[in-house]
C-alpha cells in the first residue's frame, strides 16, 4: 500500500476527427446488430448489447419486432472522440500531448528497428555482439527523434520522410 502522497494530472481532450471516425464504427456496428436480429442469426458474444441497445418483442401476428433505445445509443455517443491521458509531471495539456506522442514515436521506431536490425531473433555468438547490437539500436533511435523534433520545429517533415524513417 502507498503512503506517500503523490500528485497525479489528468489532461482530457476531444478530437473530431477521431469522433467522427468513432461514431461512423459505432453506427456500422448498431445496423450490423440490428441485422442480425432481422435475420434472426443472434450470436451469443453480442446478447449483452442486443439487450443495451434493443428492445425485442415477439408478437404472435407479426413474429419478433426490434427497436432501438435511443437514449442508450446517445449515451454511448456522448464519450465519442474524448480520450485522456494521465502524468506525475505538471506540465500543460499541449505539452503533455507532445510528450506522449513523442514517447509513442520512439516505441515505434524501436519496432521498426527491431525487424530492421532483425533484433527479434538474437542471432549472435557472445554478449559482447549482444551489447553492440543494442547500443546501434540505441544510437539509431537517438538520430531518429532529432531528426523528428528538427523536423517538427522547422516544418521540413518532406525531408524527414524522404530520408526513409
Amino acid at each position: 500500500m502507498l503512503t506517500d502522497r503523490r500528485r497525479c494530472y489528468l489532461h482530457l481532450y476531444y478530437n473530431i476527427e477521431q469522433a467522427a471516425e468513432e461514431e461512423l464504427s459505432f453506427v456500422r456496428h448498431i445496423m450490423e446488430l440490428q441485422r442480425e436480429l432481422l435475420e434472426d442469426r443472434r450470436a451469443v458474444d453480442n446478447e449483452t448489447r442486443y439487450q443495451k441497445y434493443f428492445l425485442c418483442k415477439d408478437t404472435p401476428k407479426r413474429s419478433a419486432q426490434e427497436s432501438i433505445i435511443q437514449d442508450a445509443v446517445n449515451r454511448n455517443k456522448r464519450y465519442l472522440g474524448y480520450f485522456a491521458l494521465l502524468g506525475n509531471e505538471k506540465m500543460d495539456a499541449i505539452q503533455a500531448l507532445e510528450t506522449y506522442r513523442n514517447k509513442d514515436f520512439v516505441e515505434k521506431e524501436f519496432g521498426n528497428l527491431k525487424e530492421r536490425l532483425s533484433m527479434r531473433h538474437m542471432l549472435i555468438s557472445s554478449e559482447k555482439n549482444l551489447d553492440g547490437k543494442l547500443f546501434v539500436q540505441f544510437i539509431v533511435l537517438i538520430y531518429i527523434s532529432y531528426i523528428k523534433k528538427n523536423a517538427g520545429e522547422k516544418t521540413l517533415w518532406h525531408l524527414y520522410y524522404s530520408i526513409g524513417v
